[in-house]
């Protein structure tokens, strides 16, 4: 067993490594004409997409992991069958469940190497990257940044934060404007509550304006509405909001946590700090499916099947898994349930079609 073990764990890496490359090299081309006409505008550029594409990297291949050990498995599975090593096996006494165990182990190594990735490597790459992008690349203006959970901007004597961004709806929940003196003192501050782009400028509701003599409040008036307080597009806004998949999980529990403090809807980002866990588990998930799937192969098919099944197993399992994360975040589903419903569910379709299979 332990030569077995051996040969499958050796042959699983090998696949993998080539699956991993494999995919790899379809994101990086795919991104790179996708954006060819900036890239190549200037040596400099090019210089710097070069950095750009190898800060993506990391998140390529944690987002090609699960499908390409899935890949990798069937290949083997399926060259095992074709070379009567399955058959090998079986007279021999080897059952279904210890031909796993290994992949299990292997897979549970891949658990805590994907989230390792997405914890302490992808949020740096992934803010170096969209730096590299947006403003060395694009030329974007350096003057929006998100630092202590807020977005942060300034101009002039204006300093001008806000405490969450709504990209979708075009809303601003929280923002607060400070204007200086010469002596940097703050000589008046406005507070508004919420604020809805309309078209051209923002309309800001339930604010209150405060101005300053030295330490003491010197006067205090509230608006029901309040426009253009802010001359800033929500497109400019928009560069500096954190992308969950970007933030590791202690670093998004924080988010919430001071999101939900502050009177924030959180469920959304609930939803994906769940499917931080949930997703390093497909990995074990890939090892039933592979297995559920590849023996019931023949001889007579060929490899090439194999992979196809393969690529559709792990789409299929994407389509539905992002239809859950989406029922998630529309209050339908739990948050827990959303995240991993697709992993129970490939689990225990995976179960079954082992437990059904015919030896």
């Amino acid at each position: 067993m332990k030569k077995l073990n051996k040969y499958i764990i050796l042959h699983v890496i090998k696949f993998l490594a080539i699956a991993e490359l494999a995919g790899l090299v379809m994101f990086i081309t795919i991104e790179f004409f996708e954006r060819m006409d900036l890239f190549t505008s200037s040596l400099n550029n090019l210089i710097l997409a070069i950095a750009y594409i190898a800060l993506r990297i990391p998140f390529y291949v944690n987002l090609m992991l699960p499908l390409a050990f899935l890949i990798s498995i069937l290949v083997l599975i399926i060259m095992m069958v074709r070379s009567n090593e399955i058959i090998a096996a079986r007279t021999s006494g080897i059952s279904t469940v210890s031909l796993m165990k290994p992949l299990i182990v292997f897979a549970l190594g891949l658990v805590v190497f994907s989230f390792m990735v997405s914890e302490w490597i992808m949020p740096y790459t992934a803010n170096a990257a969209d730096y590299l992008y947006r403003v060395k690349i694009k030329k974007e203006e350096a003057r929006v940044f998100f630092k202590n959970d807020r977005i942060w901007f300034k101009r002039d004597n204006i300093i001008s934060n806000i405490d969450l961004f709504d990209a979708k709806k075009g809303i601003i929940t929280g923002l607060t404007v400070m204007e200086l003196s010469d002596d940097f003192t703050i000589s008046r501050r406005i507070d508004a509550r919420t604020g809805t782009w309309q078209g051209s400028s923002w309309l800001f509701s339930s604010v209150v304006e405060r101005t300053f003599e030295g330490n003491a409040i010197s006067s205090k008036k509230t608006y029901d509405e309040f426009r253009d307080l802010i001359k800033i597009s929500p497109a400019t806004l928009k560069v500096s909001e954190r992308n969950p998949e970007d933030m590791g999980y202690k670093e998004l529990s924080k988010y919430i946590h001071r999101l939900k403090r502050d009177g924030h809807d959180v469920r959304r980002y609930v939803v994906d700090l769940y499917n931080k866990i949930a997703f390093p588990f497909i990995n074990i998930i890939m090892v039933f499916a592979a297995f559920s799937v590849g023996l019931r192969y023949t001889k007579t098919k060929n490899i090439a099947k194999g992979i196809f099944t393969g690529i559709s197993v792990g789409a299929f399992y994407w389509f539905f898994h992002s239809i859950c994360l989406s029922l998630g975040y529309s209050e339908i589903f739990p948050p827990v349930f959303a995240a991993w419903l697709a992993n129970m569910l490939f689990f225990s379709s995976g179960i079954i079609g082992i437990v059904t299979l015919r030896t």
